[in-house]
């Protein structure tokens, strides 16, 4: 049973959360959500289902993609980074994790998403003075310095904004419990509910960071209630240092899904592949028949025909057998609508390198490869914008100067069919007896070839 939370939900995430779980479920594989997908079909026998649902494997296709493009967006480098960020340049949010892969992980989330929070969560360990803490850093107190934080689109349950142009003063968001997660796999005396939860607000003096748990209690409704873990306040904080970080640069809790359309095609292909499947499975032997068979051998009690290289059966005069192939015709149909599947999958996805089925012409896979690269183009933006809010928020945590060129630099190389190899001497002379080209055409093309050949035997 859900717990009572002491505050709501907010409305955009709750109408968004369909179709997020959905997303989420093709990036899973599917995992233990095959049924949802695929439910069990009337008077199927309950053996049947549960073969056809192992049979039912889900392609990686989805993932495949968005990791594509979250590569290509990974070719960047950053510059002049603060010296406290450099110093835990492996470690950026407590837990071990470099600071290139926060920021893919960061770009697989949008791309899957739509939008994710990226924040810089000020030190846990507070001193008295700035030698203190310089003390501590210098005994390798990780605490005493800022950490990055990444939330999914769904996992920010809700925020304030003061007025409808303004940044959000308050927001409150959930974490996986790692004691919860233990819990799940071993038999404890008093079970760790899976998440923990967090706020952070905007007041008069600075900003106030708390942090709750649920903890298990008979008394309540849903057997759980709330407790603060821990309450800290810092002083001198004027914007909550949080970044919505968009793919279309929306505003916060806003922003579409861009490959929405891509997940409702992985379920399509999902589907009739394991129909495709089934068919084959029903299909792919050939029944034996028996003609003219009259009396014991047609009977219901008749014992089972047991066939064999060294076996033979016995029929009455005027009686035959054979083995009759299902025709299947409808195969043939969803073989094709497979086909066209996979081949939709391929090209909504953008990635012309990775196209395959039909052959396009070199305008069409030129024409997909400028719209993906100007979509990475755009993402490129976002990503360099999100980055450096981040710095600025680190900086004025820190106290220290942000570097004067410090920023990141996201290089997406432009994506280009590959380039048609020019006819040879022999073919311009065939289109030259042809009549398809003229003389003058004929040498114009005859030194081009030369001047090709000559510029790569001097290189």
């Amino acid at each position: 049973m859900e717990p009572d939370f002491p505050f709501r939900t907010n409305p955009q995430l709750q109408a968004l959360l369909p179709r997020l779980d959905l997303i989420h479920d093709c990036w899973d594989l599917l995992a233990g959500r095959k049924e949802h997908y695929l439910p069990r079909g009337e008077r199927e026998p309950e053996t049947a289902y549960r073969r056809r649902l192992e049979a039912a494997l889900p392609s990686g296709f989805f993932r495949d993609a968005l990791r594509t493009f979250a590569g290509m967006l990974a070719s960047s480098h950053w510059r002049e980074l603060p010296a406290s960020l450099q110093a835990v340049i492996s470690d950026v949010d407590g837990r071990g994790t470099d600071l290139g892969v926060f920021l893919e992980r960061a770009d697989l989330l949008v791309l899957r998403d739509g939008a994710a929070l990226v924040g810089v969560l000020p030190p846990e360990h507070l001193w008295p003075s700035e030698g203190d803490r310089q003390q501590a850093l210098r005994r390798g107190d990780r605490l005493s310095l800022p950490r990055l934080v990444l939330l999914e689109r769904r996992d920010v349950l809700n925020w304030h904004h003061s007025s409808p142009q303004s940044l959000p003063d308050a927001v409150r968001y959930r974490l996986p419990n790692p004691r919860g997660q233990q819990s799940t796999t071993q038999e404890l005396e008093r079970p760790e509910h899976p998440w923990l939860y967090g706020s952070v607000a905007l007041d008069g003096d600075g900003m106030a960071l708390e942090t709750s748990e649920l903890v298990a209690d008979p008394q309540a409704p849903s057997g759980w209630q709330f407790r603060r873990t821990a309450l800290q306040h810092y002083r001198g904080i004027s914007q909550l240092p949080l970044i919505w970080y968009a793919s279309d640069g929306a505003a916060f809790g806003e922003g579409d899904l861009p490959h929405l359309g891509l997940a409702h095609q992985y379920l399509n292909h999902f589907r009739c592949q394991s129909d495709y499947q089934e068919l084959l499975y029903r299909t792919a032997l050939p029944v034996g028949v028996r003609t003219g068979v009259i009396g014991p051998m047609s009977s219901g009690t008749s014992e089972p025909v047991v066939l064999g290289p060294n076996s033979v059966i016995d029929l009455p005069e005027g009686a035959s057998f054979q083995f009759v192939e299902i025709q299947a015709r409808s195969l043939a149909e969803h073989r094709a609508w497979l086909e066209s599947l996979d081949q939709g999958m391929r090209r909504d996805a953008l990635i012309p390198s990775g196209a395959q089925g039909a052959p396009r012409t070199a305008m069409e896979i030129s024409l997909a490869a400028s719209q993906a690269y100007a979509l990475l183009q755009s993402q490129a933006i976002q990503k360099a914008s999100m980055f450096s809010s981040l710095l600025q928020h680190w900086c004025a945590i820190t106290g220290e100067p942000l570097p004067e060129k410090a920023g990141l630099q996201v290089s997406v190389s432009p994506l280009t069919p590959p380039v048609q190899p020019l006819p040879q001497v022999s073919e311009w002379i065939e289109l030259f007896d042809k009549g398809v080209i003229g003389r003058d055409e004929l040498r114009q093309q005859l030194a081009a070839v030369m001047a090709t050949v000559s510029s790569s035997t001097a290189q």
